[in-house]
């Protein structure tokens, strides 16, 4: 460094000194930051990934029909088995897919399954034309509500359907292999992205307290440093709270506040919660309370990005005598388009729903969504009480 006379420092070399350790200094403290953020970034598009895989890579071939028969939605394997693609099947009749002497014993299932509801099931053959036609398993259910026929085709070996029951373990162990991953991701998350930006903060608070007094350069820099750090900070805690809230570890009564409260902050809609008894949130165990907690989770988020709706009321009470709960969400949302012009709200919605409904009935629950012509839409969620 220069010196200037009586053996001083230049002035201005000492500026230009401070300034290169300033650029210095900010530059290790952005690129830290920049790490820190990219590898949290990089684990929550993992468990957003690991989420659809879980669905489209099912080996249960799944499809969900509109009345007319006509194909809404499939997975992977569902397209496979029709030798399509999912979105080449979308509007398709589905009878097609099977063999013409069998089509007319479709036709009267699905006649019986829209008059009368419930379930339904038959053993056909699929179209000859199909690369690997094959003997199938078809069982259909039917809800009334939404107009929604749910198909699972299962191929058969030698004579022998693979059971539905089987095909709902495996759906249930799909589930909880997904929960697990989500508290795995979450765990390292927090011991180790969330625990290295602890100790960066303190290192920067540091410095910015003692850079405090004199108010120049370095200080205001370190200052908006710091200020970077607890935005990448909050930006990790939320992403922890989306795989998996630690307000669960308190039980479905403060889960289900934290939930609402965190809706009406991304959200900006108006959500209002109404439990007439609190007694009800013991009626569940803690494997139904966290399959309630994750259903009530994914009605919310799929109300938030589809509805169009201002405001969602959400209740929960017990469900008569039989000890269960009964969940309803509802919005004032745009309803339902019309299936004629492929754009309705409940075709847009139909694998979320589809998935809340298989996910409740493997704890032997119940959906019920019912939609409105403009004027919005009722879910119901039902749980059986705590197992014996």
């Amino acid at each position: 460094m220069s010196r200037g006379q009586g053996g001083r420092p230049d002035s201005d070399a000492l500026r230009q000194w401070q300034a290169l350790q300033l650029s210095k200094l900010e530059l290790e403290l952005q690129q830290q930051a920049l790490t820190a953020l990219q590898q949290s970034s990089e684990q929550a598009q993992a468990g957003q990934a690991l989420y659809q895989q879980l669905f489209e890579l099912s080996p249960a071939c799944s499809y969900a029909l509109d009345r007319a028969g006509r194909v809404v939605c499939a997975n992977q394997a569902g397209a496979a088995l029709l030798a399509q693609s999912p979105l080449a099947l979308q509007g398709q009749p589905f009878e097609r897919y099977l063999a013409p002497e069998e089509q007319p014993r479709w036709r009267a299932l699905a006649a019986a399954l829209l008059s009368g509801g419930g379930a339904a099931g038959m053993d056909s053959q699929l179209f000859a034309a199909i690369p690997g036609a094959c003997a199938v398993r078809l069982d259909a259910r039917l809800d009334a509500a939404t107009g929604l026929c749910c198909v699972v085709m299962a191929p058969q070996a030698r004579d022998e359907a693979v059971p539905v029951a089987q095909l709902r373990l495996l759906a249930e162990h799909e589930a909880n292999a997904l929960e697990t991953a989500r508290m795995e991701l979450a765990r390292t998350m927090h011991d180790q992205v969330g625990q290295n930006l602890l100790a960066l903060r303190m290192e920067v608070a540091l410095l910015n307290q003692r850079t405090q007094p004199r108010q120049g350069p370095l200080h205001m820099r370190a200052r908006a440093a710091l200020d970077n750090v607890d935005v990448t900070l909050r930006s990790v805690r939320a992403m922890l709270n989306q795989l998996r809230p630690a307000v669960l570890d308190l039980g479905l009564q403060a889960a289900m506040d934290w939930l609402l409260a965190d809706f009406r902050k991304r959200s900006g809609l108006a959500c209002t919660l109404d439990v007439p008894d609190e007694q009800v949130f013991d009626c569940l165990d803690d494997g139904a309370a966290l399959v309630l907690f994750r259903q009530l989770q994914a009605a919310l988020q799929s109300i938030q990005g589809d509805a169009g709706a201002s405001s969602v009321a959400v209740s929960l009470r017990r469900q008569g005598g039989s000890g269960g709960v009964l969940l309803m969400v509802t919005d004032d949302g745009a309803g339902d388009g019309g299936a004629a012009a492929g754009s309705g709200r409940r075709q847009r919605q139909a694998l979320v729903m589809l998935a809340i409904g298989e996910r409740l009935r493997s704890y032997g629950g119940k959906l019920e969504v019912v939609y409105g012509v403009g004027q919005g839409c009722r879910i119901s969620m039902r749980l059986p009480g705590r197992r014996s």
